[in-house]
């Protein structure tokens, strides 16, 4: 309970307030005309229950000195203080309904926003719902955490899965050597998008291999005249002989030509009885001749056949078959095309010695045959020796043929978006197995799980919230509409419920008026159009009190309301009471601050009428010196008089002998009287004339009218009037001059008493 509002300096009007010798009570009643600081002081308490500062630092004093302090005294003598913009501890069992909650909580300048829906339903909620909303925002702050854990991973991620999705990325398998394969696409792609120009290259072609007929080369040299007599042989041999010409033998075939078989074209001597020219005849006949003529033959073979020529072409030819297998290298992987010529080269000169010498002889005895079977063995082997290093050289080329033909076939059939998809997929499944990405992809996987058990633990949190809201909402709209009811409000308020729409659960209602819809933040008619300011006060009390009678706590809260009648009527000023006085019973200390003195006597009645016994402080914000604000005590009842009780009273007082300010209760006598006539006689005497043209409307009252009763004391009221008419300036100018006896001031002052107590 709150004790004593000590001390408060640097706040607004209360610049330097003293409440020391104002004790509170279990009801304490506050009174203080507008202006006068009571908002002030309700935001004061507020800022001690919640601990928000700026209630205190955006109401320090304009023209003030000092810095803002608050000392207030609790049970025990326990003070808690506000200075250097702090408090020295919250007191959370301060409830306080003022302008600041009405702003907070329900609307603002008639508008209706989130903020406001999401404050009412932590207010409406109170306590009961403190341990579940915990859990929800824990539940929701480690899923938070979670979830930013899984977006931040997969942020890093983002510029590692090229093009799919991330979903995507994760499902890619491991490919071996992927690198190669990249490779590779990269040349078909390059390849496939330049297809015209890859065909037109020129691709090798098999190198022809040089022919050389040994075997038709050793028949010719194996060759004999079988036909020639071996007499004319032997003749011919050895004239051929005795000539020791080597080519005595040609020579003389030669000259066989000229012979007509009767004469000799050299001498013209017969010689058809010549036994050595018959000799020649036989020996240099047709047979013979064509045996000479492919011994001929013989050696233009051999010299072409082994020739260098042929090495060096074929050499050339590879050298043309290599340029053109070198122009596919960027598409087809080829070997090098060998070609050993050294050893073809010495093999087919060796071959060449051997045959020019078997040619050469045989061109000396072209009818004996020349070449063994071994010499015919050798150059066989020294020509497959030639054609071996020809063969590996083909078989080379042939390899390089077919990897181009195959890659021809390839690019002819390859599409290009295909390609390109296979090695964006390749390419996303290298990164994918990068060991920075399966290491984020392992920290996503595991962000996942403890995203997807937070938010598991959330779900639980906020279906037990929304249970507890549920039940605590309906009961919440009942009791509201109740008290509208009863505070005769035209409207209710309807489908009370909650939601996690924003980012913290918050109401939502609807209001009906006169069984109409209305909004409370959409088009016309709307909250802010069709509800009065009293309404909307009124709304906002219900639902301040709806919370209070709901609280669990409430037999140990101290409940603060400031102004609660403001701008209500006096039917809702009743209820108003009602309610006060139901909460003040249940609640262990009740504070209000009015600016209607008449709420503060009337509320004060009704908790005595119910118990007499009541603790009730009373105490008022008046103004000091300066115009600031101070604790004052309140005489509720004297500040209730009305003008003619308190003249009434201030001649009453003076007339028994209390101290009185003489000149006040001199110009008392006459209102007094006034006020006498008055409820005398109501109606019949009017208030715009002067006491003393009031007494002659009685003097000359017909019989009929009731003021004729008051004429027999027109003459005492007369002799009064003129000794009490001194001390106004209506009558008297110089009223402040006039000299007060006191004897003669009280035997007038009980004159006046006893016209009114006689009647």
């Amino acid at each position: 309970m709150l004790k004593r509002i000590e001390e408060i300096k640097g706040i607004g009007l209360l610049h330097d307030a003293d409440g020391k010798q104002h004790a509170c009570q279990k009801a304490t009643l506050i009174y203080a005309d507008n202006g006068r600081g009571k908002t002030t002081l309700a935001s004061i308490i507020r800022s001690a229950a919640t601990g928000n500062t700026r209630l205190i630092a955006d109401r320090k004093t304009v023209d003030g000195t000092a810095p803002p302090k608050v000392i207030l005294q609790f049970d025990s003598g326990h003070r808690v203080s506000f200075g250097s913009n702090s408090w020295s501890e919250q007191r959370p069992e301060l409830l306080v309904f003022d302008a600041d909650f009405i702003e907070r909580n329900v609307h603002s300048g008639g508008i209706v926003n989130t903020g406001h829906r999401k404050n009412l339903l932590e207010f409406a909620l109170g306590e009961s719902a403190v341990v579940a909303r915990a859990m929800v925002d824990e539940a929701s702050t480690k899923y938070k955490i979670a979830a930013d854990k899984v977006q931040s991973t997969i942020t890093q991620l983002s510029g590692h899965h090229l093009g799919k999705t991330l979903a995507d990325s994760e499902k890619l398998q491991y490919v071996d050597d992927v690198d190669t394969k990249i490779d590779d696409l990269q040349s078909r792609i390059t390849a496939a998008s330049n297809v015209a120009s890859i065909l037109s290259k020129a691709v090798p072609t098999i190198i022809a291999e040089p022919a050389f007929d040994l075997h038709g080369l050793f028949a010719e040299l194996a060759t004999s005249l079988k036909d020639v007599h071996e007499d004319a042989e032997k003749i011919v041999r050895q004239h051929i002989a005795a000539l020791t010409i080597k080519s005595a033998e040609s020579w003389l075939s030669q000259g066989r030509q000229f012979d007509d078989s009767k004469t000799c074209p050299y001498c013209g001597q017969g010689t058809s009885e010549n036994d050595l020219i018959r000799a020649y005849q036989t020996h240099f006949n047709d047979a013979y001749n064509d045996l000479k003529i492919k011994v001929t033959e013989i050696l233009d073979t051999v010299t072409t056949g082994t020739a260098s020529n042929v090495i060096e072409s074929f050499a050339q030819a590879v050298k043309t078959a290599s340029a053109q297998a070198a122009a596919w290298a960027e598409y087809v992987p080829t070997e090098p095309i060998p070609f050993d010529e050294e050893v073809a080269g010495a093999a087919l000169a060796e071959l060449r010695t051997s045959l020019l010498h078997l040619a050469q002889k045989k061109q000396t005895s072209p009818a004996e045959p020349v070449g063994s079977v071994e010499e015919m063995a050798k150059a066989t082997a020294l020509w497959e020796k030639v054609l071996a290093c020809m063969q590996v050289t083909n078989l080379a080329i042939k390899s390089t043929i077919d990897s181009i033909y195959a890659y021809k076939g390839k690019l002819v059939s390859d599409d290009i978006q295909q390609l390109q998809k296979q090695m964006q997929l390749l390419q996303a499944t290298k990164r994918r197995h990068e060991t920075t990405v399966t290491g984020l992809i392992g920290q996503l996987a595991t962000a996942r799980n403890e995203a997807e058990a937070a938010e598991k633990i959330k779900k639980n949190s906020r279906g037990k919230l929304d249970e507890l809201m549920k039940i605590t909402l309906e009961k919440y709209e009942k009791i509201i509409n109740d008290l509208l009811q009863k505070f005769g409000a035209s409207f209710t308020i309807k489908g009370m419920s909650a939601n996690f729409r924003g980012a913290a659960p918050r109401s939502e209602y609807g209001l009906l008026l006169r069984g109409k819809d209305v909004s409370i933040d959409g088009d016309s008619p709307s909250f802010a159009t069709a509800l009065s300011d009293g309404d909307k006060r009124t709304l906002a009390f219900a639902f301040f009190i709806a919370s209070t009678q709901t609280d669990t706590k409430l037999a140990t809260r101290t409940v603060v309301i400031d102004d609660p009648m403001c701008s209500l009527d006096m039917n809702r000023k009743h209820y108003t009471r009602v309610v006060l006085k139901e909460i003040y019973s249940k609640t262990e200390q009740l504070i209000v601050l009015a600016h209607d003195i008449y709420f503060i006597r009337d509320l004060r009645d009704a908790l005595l009428k119910k118990d007499k016994s009541s603790p009730i402080a009373m105490f008022q914000l008046a103004p000091t010196k300066d115009n600031y604000t101070n604790f004052q005590f309140l005489d509720v009842d004297k500040e209730c008089e009305s003008a003619y009780f308190q003249h009434h009273r201030l001649l009453r007082d003076f007339a028994d002998g209390k101290q009185s300010d003489e000149r006040s209760v001199a110009k008392a006598i006459r209102p007094m009287l006034e006020g006498y006539l008055h409820r005398r006689f109501p109606g019949l005497v009017s208030k715009e004339l002067l006491f003393g043209q009031v007494l002659a409307e009685i003097k000359k009252a017909p019989n009929h009218n009731p003021l004729r009763y008051a004429q027999v004391l027109v003459d005492e009221l007369n002799e009064i009037n003129d000794y009490a008419g001194q001390f106004h300036h209506d009558t008297n100018p110089e009223a402040e001059m006039v000299r007060i006896v006191a004897t003669e001031l009280k035997t007038f002052v009980q004159r006046a008493l006893s016209v009114v107590y006689k009647g």
